[in-house]
């Protein structure tokens, strides 16, 4: 599965998923329309009005040499002669490099990256020109046999398998951002800060004029088109890293009354009812692309797990209804300001640690009850999902008090987390000091809520008040069906 984002179409993403660089004292601007169908905006710490428009020249050059190898939306590009069934020998290297990228990304992620999906893409567009809706057991086979065809980037001579047409967008842009960044920054040596953005993907070296990382904000992914409100959901503070969105809330196709979003599952080649967005930060801008592209559409529980699999990589994935879910090292990358720090004891972070259990109860048709555990304000108002186990929608609904919170209308939010029913026996969970996007939550009483529903059985829900403190006292509560002894106690380790 993959977001398909057009070179030629980014303008409405670009304002309503961008990252966008804040703005710095005393340093050197500049703004081109159109930049790959979109735009780019370029800051530059440590040099002077002459030598800034060079730089910009530069970058410019840099972007339409790889443009001609990789745009879909020119005709003499490498890419459009392969696409159309041209064999091509000595390809661009930025070509083979792509298209290396994209097999790599393509088997890392299991395929919720592809740039096979081409003429799926375009099957789609067509069929919002026509509105006429496609058939789906047609593109279900199309996409099948595209994601079995064989292809060799390596080869010498480079042929696309019959049917197949390669979308490099998904990752070509944070490619492109890769070569400028090195461009300017092996040309220009005397810059002290490069911040290269376009259509709100960017790539980050060095330090602004006030000698502090570049601050990027993350906007609301579920803003309107013309949301100009540049504080956003998170701030960024960034000096050697790249940082890329993806999402589907600003476009899709629309076929006679119905709105579908641009967002196809490479495996049924149709548009997915339900996909978060995401923004990844990571070392490259390449693969901050791939891997945003790709966290729109994966369980968010396994994207996740992914990126925190990668060394400097860190992500924050946003549900429809705004439900959040931050990876481990997000925090860490967030303005302090914005991020708050939570207690510490003896120098070392707190949280809590969370031991619960699953009572047995005598049954004839025992199944292993659903159970939900989050932190919430003494209001009710939620912080921080803990734990879902349960990963069938249908019986997530069980749960109301959880589900009125996080899973309602939004079926990517409830299955985020959610794990596998589990066995009666006691479990551990844990607790940062952290909200849902990764802020430290400030000092003061809150509650544990747990929740629990079994088929043929009963529902029980259970809220357990705490001070969160820099020395929190430990706390425990007894359920009396479903939901059995919760214990609550801090655990703090170093930082």
């Amino acid at each position: 599965m993959r977001a398909y984002r057009g070179t030629g179409r980014r303008l409405a993403l670009a304002v309503a998923l961008a990252c966008l660089p804040l703005a710095a004292a005393a340093v050197e601007r500049h703004h081109r329309d159109p930049v790959l169908g979109t735009s780019l905006d370029l800051q530059l710490a440590g040099v002077d009005a002459a030598t800034g428009e060079r730089m910009l020249a530069a970058a410019l050059d840099e972007i339409a040499a790889h443009e001609a190898a990789l745009s879909g939306w020119r005709d003499d590009s490498a890419l459009s002669r392969l696409n159309a069934g041209t064999p091509i020998a000595g390809p661009p290297p930025a070509l083979r490099d792509v298209l290396a990228a994209c097999e790599q990304w393509r088997a890392r992620t299991a395929g919720a990256f592809s740039c096979r999906l081409g003429s799926l893409v375009q099957a789609w567009r067509q069929a919002d020109a026509d509105d006429i809706l496609p058939s789906r057991p047609e593109l279900r086979r199309q996409a099948r046999e595209l994601a079995q065809a064989s292809f060799d980037p390596q080869a010498p001579v480079l042929a696309a398998p019959p049917g197949l047409r390669f979308d490099v967008d998904g990752i070509a842009k944070g490619w492109i951002l890769d070569r400028v960044l090195q461009r300017l920054r092996a040309q220009f040596p005397q810059a002290r800060g490069i911040a290269v953005d376009i259509g709100g993907d960017g790539a980050y070296w060095g330090r602004d004029d006030d000698g502090q990382p570049w601050q990027v904000a993350v906007a609301d992914p579920r803003a309107p088109r013309d949301n100009h409100d540049v504080r956003g959901i998170a701030r960024l503070r960034l000096d050697d890293a790249a940082v890329a969105s993806s999402g589907h809330a600003s476009r899709g196709y629309a076929v006679g009354r119905r709105q579908f979003s641009h967002i196809l599952d490479p495996l049924e080649g149709w548009p997915l009812a339900y996909a978060p967005s995401a923004t990844v930060i990571a070392a490259d801008a390449a693969t901050a692309d791939a891997l945003a592209t790709a966290l729109a559409v994966m369980p968010i529980r396994e994207g996740l797990a992914l990126v925190d699999s990668l060394p400097g990589t860190a992500a924050l994935v946003v549900g429809e209804q705004g439900v959040a879910f931050a990876s481990a090292a997000w925090p860490a990358r967030l303005d302090p300001a914005q991020a708050g720090q939570v207690p510490q004891r003896n120098g070392q972070a707190c949280g809590l640690q969370i031991d619960y259990t699953i009572p047995e109860r005598p049954a004839d048709r025992y199944r292993n009850p659903y159970l939900a555990l989050w932190i919430a304000r003494p209001d009710g108002t939620p912080v921080r999902q803990l734990l879902v186990l349960g990963d069938r929608s249908r019986w997530l609904g069980e749960l109301p008090a959880w589900w009125r919170h996080y899973g309602r209308n939004d079926n990517a939010a409830a299955l985020g987390i959610a794990r596998p029913t589990r066995r009666p026996g006691a479990y551990s969970v844990g607790w940062d000091g952290r909200d849902d996007f990764g802020r430290a939550v400030a000092q003061g009483d809150y509650l544990l809520q747990a929740e629990a529903a079994r088929e043929h059985g009963g529902h029980e829900t259970l809220s357990l008040p705490f001070a969160w403190r820099a020395r929190t006292r430990a706390a425990n509560a007894q359920g009396g069906s479903e939901i059995g002894r919760i214990e609550l106690r801090q655990a703090c380790r170093p930082g």
